[in-house]
């Protein structure tokens, strides 16, 4: 049993004992404004969870205790790890197996106390990481507690409340008892403790669900379920957060992601400064004011530069923190300094959050080649690992036809974006669409899924006239997709619409640079499927041209009216590929014949003749009606096509056409991957286990792809647990398809 804990807290003066007198955060008044008891709750929670503590500043004392169920083979370890407001590790314990590894009955309980001093207000996670074969409780002196995550309880010898916020509207609540102890009558409760429903859990893994009407129940306060056993699955509509007594309860959702980053790093010299940026977000539920404030320590300058203090948010608005630092010039060169900045709700101050600032006094790690892979920690990922905080936007980089970057603009939303960013001398300039998106559309609400879940591309033709699209919420909130055509840097715009909701257009892949307006793939839906990732779609070429230097788009051109749809979110594949007067476009298909995948096509366009091809089956990408499957297209020095099918956990396809800018035949279909996947029902090496691909062609025609990858067993990453990395592979021009290279190794293993 390790308490690293306790000999972080005994062993070393904590560095932000400072952090209270220079934030003017007097920590005795929060106290006396709200004095709770100890909170916590039995071994009853079954698996892996984050639980979320609002502690008094000062010592917190937790208690873990868990018992293992011995349920399954192997053994049953819980690592805990407390992370502070800044999402910094400030305490770490486990407890180890009971000793049976085995099968067999649940054993008597472990306990182990993770101590540690808080030094600031807010809200401290603590991640409980362990097998579903073991049950968990804890004993904290923080008096506010919330559990996060699914309700799933695992011992009938114990009874008690568990309480949750009633969601707004008609809600859905379905529990189900787990083995025969769950078996009892279960009460649903209002704030007045009327009982609404009692559900009758008479058989082991049955679901009993109730639907709670719009109007129904008083709910101005907690609800709860009284439970005679504590051995029952429970799922709420929209609840994310419980607990289990009612003066542990806390709100988190004003401060989930109230202040971001969490941490920002800078590596500076002595006496060098630089300008950070956070994002203030008010979740408050109403009009707030929040008080800024920021401090450093060991003479490291921090002061907000913008807004003024105090600031005034709308319900749901979001301003940007502009924070200056400078180092002391008699810092000392390999040393930390540290600071933090705060924001506070005026009328409430329970409503705190705080951000870390952190300067380092060496060159960032960033600026010279790194080992790879990249391996993320836990909340510290590129900025708190090496530095990284580059001046541009972080977005997918394209290049213009004089070699300059241009991105799209985004934030940390999955939906923002704005304008076009480009690199003018040595200085980043957003110019921004909205002004014309606005006078097109009266009434504009903004872009749905702008940051890059509907693609992020930047397209150019040979006058270096640059080309996004977009899907813009309409006063009517309709979705509209519209091509951004600029001709002059992105001072001025010109807005074009298009049908459907998914597009795509044709962006550089190594050998197909356009004298010609980029072509654009427009999806339409026509039909729903039953599988999850599928829908039916007419695919539509478009290809624009300029009539006396304005843009047109044409009449399309109908491709397929069986099309799966587009994939854009990861890897951004190119669907077409466009040289000497002919553009190849690639697809999948729906389909309801029993074959291993996707049916993946390739036509292509003749200028001239303004003809489309007869379709060319190249290969089933598996599994069946999966739009993660859709392929990619280059083109090579030579002309001639390259194809990789994509898949969805599956190996890729490649393939090559028999004859350059000819899409009529191919070479067969071969696996590009073969290993990195090992599990019982493999071969040494494993299996290759691919999705999202992404794909071009460099200058001496080797290809190189990049895509998720899962892995398991073949490295010595997250103990031998599967995990999805961000990995490469590369092909010469004439030779197999080399090894996956892991680039990045997520923090966590699982789904990431």
């Amino acid at each position: 049993m390790r308490h690293g804990a306790d000999r972080n807290a005994r062993g070393r003066r904590s560095p932000y004992r400072w952090l209270p007198a220079v934030l003017g955060i007097s920590m005795a008044l929060l106290v006396r404004a709200e004095v709770t008891e100890a909170a916590g709750f039995p071994p009853v929670v079954r698996g892996a969870r984050a639980v979320l503590l609002r502690p008094d500043p000062g010592p917190l004392t937790i208690r873990i205790t868990k018992r293992d169920l011995n349920i399954y083979e192997g053994a049953d370890t819980l690592t805990a790890q407390l992370y502070d407001p800044r999402r910094r590790l400030i305490g770490t314990l486990e407890l180890p197996d009971d000793g049976n590894t085995g099968r067999g009955a649940a054993t008597e309980t472990q306990s182990a106390d993770l101590k540690v001093s808080c030094q600031m207000p807010g809200v401290y996670r603590l991640i409980i990481a362990c097998s579903h074969d073991l049950v968990f409780g804890l004993e904290t002196s923080s008096g506010r507690l919330m559990i996060e995550g699914d309700i799933l309880l695992n011992d009938g010898n114990v009874s008690g409340k568990l309480c949750f916020p009633p969601p707004e509207g008609a809600f859905k609540v379905i529990a189900q008892a787990l083995h025969e102890p769950g078996i009892q009558k279960l009460p649903l409760l209002d704030t007045k403790g009327t009982a609404l429903h009692t559900f009758d859990l008479a058989k082991a893994g049955a679901d009993q669900a109730f639907t709670v009407p719009a109007d129904v129940g008083a709910r101005d306060g907690l609800w709860c379920l009284d439970l005679k056993a504590m051995d029952v699955k429970i799922r709420v509509s929209d609840v994310t957060h419980w607990t289990f007594a009612e003066d542990a309860y806390f709100d988190p959702a004003p401060l989930r992601w109230m202040l971001l980053p969490y941490s920002e790093a800078r590596c500076l010299k002595p006496g060098q400064s630089a300008e950070l940026r956070f994002t203030l977000r008010n979740r408050t539920g109403q009009p707030a004011t929040f008080r800024l404030d920021a401090a450093g320590h060991d003479g490291l300058v921090c002061r907000v530069i913008e807004p003024a203090s105090p600031v005034a948010l709308e319900k749901g608005e979001a301003r940007t923190i502009r924070v200056a630092v400078q180092a002391p010039p008699t810092a000392k060169p390999g040393s930390v300094l540290e600071g933090i900045v705060s924001a506070t709700a005026m009328h409430d101050a329970r409503v705190v959050q705080s951000a870390g600032i952190e300067v380092r006094l060496w060159d960032p790690p960033a600026s010279r080649p790194l080992k790879m892979p990249i391996v993320l920690e836990r909340y510290r990922h590129e900025n708190a690992l090496f530095g990284y905080a580059p001046d541009y936007v972080a977005n997918e980089v394209y290049f213009d036809r004089q070699n300059r970057p241009v991105i799209r603009q985004r934030t940390e939303s999955a939906y923002v974006t704005t304008a076009l960013t480009l690199l003018e001398g040595d200085r980043w300039v957003e110019r921004s669409f909205v002004p014309a998106l606005q006078a097109a559309y009266p009434g504009y609400r903004g872009i749905f899924f702008g940051g890059g879940f509907l693609g992020a591309k930047v397209a150019f033709d040979g006058e270096n006239g640059a080309y996004t699209i977009v899907s813009v919420m309409t006063a009517d909130r309709k979705r509209q997709s519209v091509l951004l055509y600029t001709p002059d840097g992105g001072r001025t715009y010109t807005t074009h619409e298009l049908p459907g909701s998914q597009f795509d257009i044709e962006q550089f892949t190594g050998h197909n640079a356009l004298a010609i307006p980029p072509p654009v793939l427009a999806y339409r839906q026509t039909a729903t499927r039953p599988e999850t990732f599928a829908s039916v779609n007419d695919l539509l070429l478009y290809l624009p041209k300029k009539v006396n230097g304005k843009l047109t788009l044409g009449e399309p051109v109908l491709v397929s009216k069986q099309c799966l749809g587009s994939c854009q979110h990861s890897g951004g594949p190119a669907s077409t590929a466009t040289r000497d007067g002919k553009t190849h476009i690639v697809w999948g298909e729906v389909t309801d014949e029993k074959v291993p995948g996707v049916p993946t096509y390739v036509a292509t366009y003749d200028h001239a003749t303004g003809k489309l091809s007869e379709k060319v089956l190249l290969a089933y990408a598996p599994p069946i009606n999966d739009v993660h499957n859709v392929p990619a297209i280059c083109q090579d020095s030579q002309g001639y096509l390259h194809v990789v099918a994509g898949a969805h956990g599956e190996p890729f396809q490649y393939l090559r056409s028999l004859r350059p800018n000819d899409s009529s035949a191919w070479t067969k279909p071969v696996e590009v991957l073969s290993a990195g996947y090992i599990s019982d029902k493999t071969d040494a090496d494993g299996a290759g286990r691919q999705t999202y691909v992404s794909l071009v062609c460099g200058p001496d025609d080797t290809l190189h792809i990049a895509y998720r990858q899962w892995r398991q067993r073949v490295d010595p990453y997250h103990g031998g647990q599967i995990y999805a990395a961000l990995s490469v592979q590369s092909k010469p021009k004439v030779g197999p398809w080399g090894p996956a290279r892991p680039l990045v190794v997520p923090p966590v293993p699982g789904y990431s």
